[in-house]
């Protein structure tokens, strides 16, 4: 191919890295790997955006977003002025408040921010057939091969840029390398609209970068030798693992990883979502709380509709996390799989991964039960298994089909509904014994009970 395709060049920098400026030719060349291209779509500050070009009136005003109203809650994203108000991301609603009344502090709205970056998904999916979102207001897109469609990838990511600023008035940024991890890292460094780094020159734009924007150095026993022999820049980094022998005792089994990042190679590929099937429940209690009694008594109302939803579709689930949500905003999960689909086997597992993923002392504000990858339930496997929790729980899911799930309960479960008028009955029954009554709602209208 000898034909000529022009490309956007600033001459104020290096070769390595282009951008929207003067113009300069290249020859193009056969399909070979630094062909590839793969763009980082990044909208910064995506929340604050969201929240501004629905109120325009928030532009110009000091805003931040917080995780909760409660005097616990904490900060997520603040605005400029906010910054220079002294409100920065992680402080205290009640101290935020003291600080500062003329900042003004909106609640996350997680269901407005999720459409906002679906829909800007589907904008950019129009650029890519693969197209990979990530969190909030970042995108991947693999335009490899799409020379013949575009210009050239300048263009293309000045397309991208326009249109979601046509189309939702937000702002963003567009990178472009051979892979995600430069392009990632580009978008996150570079003020530019939109910036190319060069096939080949991956290590020498990270050079001078701080170190910890390599993912690797998240890794706590890698941040801790980072911060300890003061390798601030990706530069040190790579002559720290310029050896393979003292980089691996120094970094032990994420030495390649480092080794690999510090020098621009990333391997992974642009990954479409991909739509799984999912048996998901989850609860927003009534009020925030760290009693473990009455969280335990929630995940096994949830684990017990998840075991009742198993059964009805003969099946087991190969993947069960549990997620903690707290009030500040943050969450944890544990997952875990189980290989029968009866109650007792179902709550057992997610009681033990609800302990072992909630182990901070904040209060809890939601628990989401998740199961997937599911495969046909095959009993005969486990020769020498009791049949008694089997022979429980299609007794208790013949009753819950004819008179619904809140039909026929667990009295472990029932501690979190004590408001609906069931502590008397809920007094005799936990008095006698806490594990294990299956409790017929109907027994709460019946007086002689009582």
């Amino acid at each position: 191919m000898n034909s000529e395709l022009f490309i956007h060049q600033n001459p104020r920098l290096s070769p390595l890295g282009t951008f929207i400026g003067g113009w300069q030719t290249e020859t193009l060349r056969s399909p070979r790997l630094d062909d590839f291209s793969v763009f980082h779509v990044r909208l910064s500050d995506f929340e604050l955006q969201v929240e501004r070009m629905m109120d325009v009136s928030l532009r110009t005003r000091p805003i931040a977003i917080i995780s909760s109203n409660r005097q616990d809650g904490t900060i997520v994203s603040s605005s400029q002025e906010a910054l220079s108000e002294g409100l920065f991301p992680g402080l205290k609603v009640s101290l935020a408040r003291r600080m500062s009344h003329g900042v003004i502090l909106l609640p996350y709205n997680s269901m407005l921010y999720s459409q906002m970056h679906q829909y800007v998904y589907q904008t950019i999916a129009h650029y890519s057939p693969v197209i990979e979102p990530t969190v909030f207001g970042q995108y991947f897109a693999d335009m490899s091969g799409m020379s013949g469609v575009y210009h050239d990838n300048l263009w293309a990511g000045s397309l991208i840029a326009k249109d979601i600023q046509f189309k939702v008035n937000l702002e963003s940024r567009v990178g472009i390398s051979a892979n995600k991890l430069v392009s990632r890292i580009a978008t996150a460094v570079v003020p530019e609209t939109v910036y190319r780094v060069e096939p080949g020159g991956e290590q020498v734009f990270l050079s001078p970068l701080d170190s910890e924007h390599l993912p690797a150095t998240a890794e706590p026993s890698v941040n801790k030798i980072v911060k300890f022999l003061l390798l601030r820049q990706v530069k040190n980094v790579q002559e720290a693992t310029a050896e393979p022998d003292a980089g691996e005792i120094l970094f032990g089994k994420h030495y390649r990883r480092l080794f690999l990042e510090a020098r621009g190679k990333d391997y992974s590929v642009v990954q479409p979502p991909q739509l799984r099937d999912h048996i998901i429940q989850q609860t927003i209690l009534k009020e925030d709380t760290n009693n473990e009694a009455k969280l335990i008594a929630a995940v096994r109302n949830l684990a017990e509709q998840t075991a009742h939803q198993l059964r009805a579709r003969k099946q087991i689930a190969r993947s069960l996390s549990v997620e903690v949500h707290y009030t500040d905003g943050l969450k944890n999960a544990r997952k875990g799989s189980v290989a029968f689909n009866d109650d007792a086997t179902v709550v057992q597992e997610a009681i033990r991964l609800f302990l072992a993923a909630n182990f901070r002392r904040n209060r809890v504000r939601a628990v989401v039960i998740d199961a997937t990858r599911f495969q046909p339930l095959a009993n005969q496997l486990d020769l020498f298994r009791s049949k008694k929790d089997d022979g429980l729980s299609l007794a208790v899911d013949h009753i819950r089909r004819r008179y619904g799930f809140s039909g026929i309960m667990n009295a472990a479960s029932l501690i979190t509904t004590k408001s609906q008028g069931h502590e008397d009955f809920l007094k005799i029954i936990v008095s006698k014994n806490q594990k294990d009554i299956l409790v017929p709602s109907a027994f709460f209208a019946n007086s002689a009970v009582r």
